[in-house]
């Protein structure tokens, strides 16, 4: 592996080994797994990690490499020592002690020897494709578009394709959505960079829910500038430009299926509307759920005109009934939700007043994002 002797700023070191950390498994029947690699080159140090059916390689370009070389080191072990410190800097050096190879970490409040892992490959992840045109994303937008959407993805796991998100570029768009086939997100970005060339056929791909934890939980700790996509194949590569001039970039298998179509559940001719203060909602929302468990998380919504009244469905916790003014001058209508999709939709609305619009379900819009929640059945 070379003897790898490099020099680098202790904050750049921890932002790249934490990104890569993201993806490592908590328990794997592959011990291989729970390390990371260092890749020393000659001008930029690699920190790699995978899974292996997510690949993760975040690259130093602000690093002295004296000697360039590999190490492949327990990444729990790596981060932590690294976070702990409060050196500015960090230089790190193999060498052997009697018959072992460690890694020689210094820093300026301390140095520590770890075993460097030798004999044994470390798995392959991906390069960034060289000959696919990248499609750029805004790292903000991108950002809010995950946080828009992720919470609608299948958590029970029932089928792949609806745990996963969808991702749609096509005439100058990119909608990202999700769909447990209960409740819907749909977040739509516009930009010239979304155009693809003439004659090319839509992408869509539906990324798998743990390259789609990874990537929002790096995505909203290191703010990218921007986000590039690409696919090739089966595999779906993502680069993030980082303020600090760390570069990561995030391999994932895709899902095989089709994603639903959804499109006709949130065009469909509302047949009513109620407009709430959204404070107001969540509040209700919130208070109602009190009265709601794991098994059974059903609120009733009865609408009448100029108010809704919100209470539990299930009696085995109690009852409650929480009025909320609104404007609503339809007929008396009663609907069961679940609170908890009400709840997330709710955490992510970022306007003062909601418009919940009446059809097969519960329509609410906001620029550049549409929710659907489906009602429960109501006994009787």
């Amino acid at each position: 592996m070379g003897n790898l002797h490099l020099h680098c700023d202790r904050e750049h070191l921890l932002a790249a080994i934490q990104a890569a950390d993201a993806v490592v498994p908590a328990n794997s029947t592959k011990p291989i797994l729970q390390n990371i690699l260092l890749d020393a080159k000659a001008a930029e140090l690699e920190v790699i990690a995978t899974d292996q059916q997510v690949g993760l390689r975040a690259v130093i370009r602000k690093v002295e490499i004296r000697t360039p070389g590999q190490a492949v080191v327990n990444a729990r072990q790596m981060a932590a020592i690294i976070k702990e410190s409060t050196s500015r800097t960090v230089t790190i050096t193999i060498v052997q002690r009697a018959e072992a190879s460690q890694l020689h970490i210094e820093l300026a409040d301390g140095d520590y020897d770890i075993p460097n892992v030798v004999g044994e490959s470390f798995p392959p992840v991906s390069f960034f494709p060289s000959d696919v045109v990248p499609i750029p994303v805004k790292g903000e937008r991108f950002d809010l578009a995950l946080r828009q959407t992720v919470f609608a993805m299948d958590k029970d796991r029932t089928s792949a394709v609806l745990s996963g998100l969808c991702l749609t570029i096509s005439d100058g768009k990119l909608v990202v959505a999700a769909t447990d086939g209960k409740v819907l997100a749909e977040h739509i970005e516009r930009d010239a960079a979304f155009q693809l060339s003439a004659g090319a056929a839509p992408i869509v791909a539906v990324l798998p829910a743990v390259a789609v934890n990874h990537l929002q939980r790096i995505v909203s700790s290191s703010k990218p500038t921007v986000v590039e996509l690409a696919f090739a194949g089966k595999l779906l590569f993502a680069r993030l430009a980082i303020e600090s001039g760390l570069q990561v970039e995030l391999t994932s298998r895709l899902v095989e299926g089709t994603f639903p179509n959804y499109s006709g559940a949130i065009t469909a001719q509302a047949n009513g509307q109620v407009v709430f203060s959204a404070s107001e909602l969540a509040s209700a929302v919130r208070r109602a759920a009190l009265m709601t468990n794991q098994t059974s998380r059903g609120i009733v919504m009865t609408l009448d005109v100029g108010k809704a009244v919100f209470s539990n469905l299930n009696y085995t916790n109690g009852s409650v009934r929480i009025p909320v003014a609104c404007e609503y001058s339809g007929p008396t209508l009663k609907l069961g939700l679940n609170a908890q999709y009400l709840q997330d939709v709710l955490k992510v609305w970022g306007s003062d007043r909601i418009t919940v619009e009446l059809s097969r379900g519960l329509v609410m819009r906001e620029p550049n994002v549409t929710y659907l929640i489906m009602p429960i059945s109501l006994p009787g």
